[in-house]
């Protein structure tokens, strides 16, 4: 038997690039009170690849989630407060309309859509994930990140700037 719960997370996949423009900009609000941190430091705190951390984050700027700063000292900052970054704003910016099937994009039409008797629930479900996301915000996702500690204290993890967590992230984040 299939569960709905297995349906979705057969369905729905985060890019890589959303999976990664969420670890970094959880990480520059988890460290806000920290200097900025070069695409470089964040790649290697979570093993992630550099290159492609370094195009999310230049795109991050570029829709205004993030600053960056130049030269030795350079790297990037959160732009806004991370109450005020949706991952619905993440989604769209980095992948473009988020849409569940195609019958949920902008087109809205599929071969099947006059016979479809699924649509109706899809789109359902389509705008309760949406407005999951358009309510869940990075400030919320930090708040809800396990606590973890170097000395197994409890306290959350404070790397030093280029200090390796020692955490590999899988390649796609799946809702479940």
């Amino acid at each position: 038997m299939i569960y709905p719960t297995k349906l979705v997370a057969y369905m729905l996949r985060l890019s890589k690039k959303v999976d990664y423009g969420l670890i970094a900009l959880m990480h520059l609000a988890r460290y806000d009170d920290a200097s900025s941190w070069s695409a470089r430091e964040v790649a290697e705190t979570y093993g992630i690849p550099n290159d492609l951390l370094a195009k999310v984050l230049q795109r991050l700027a570029q829709e205004g989630f993030v600053e960056s700063q130049h030269g030795k000292r350079g790297g990037y900052t959160l732009a806004r407060p991370a109450s005020r970054i949706s991952v619905a704003d993440v989604v769209q910016a980095i992948d473009g309309p988020f849409s569940l099937t195609q019958c949920s994009t902008p087109q809205g039409i599929c071969l099947q859509f006059e016979t479809c008797s699924a649509k109706s629930p899809l789109q359902r479900l389509h705008e309760q994930v949406a407005a999951m996301f358009a309510t869940l915000t990075i400030a919320q996702m930090v708040e809800q990140e396990p606590e973890t500690s170097r000395s197994g204290g409890g306290g959350k993890l404070q790397p030093e700037k280029g200090a390796s967590l020692g955490r590999k992230q899988n390649e796609q984040t799946v809702l479940q």
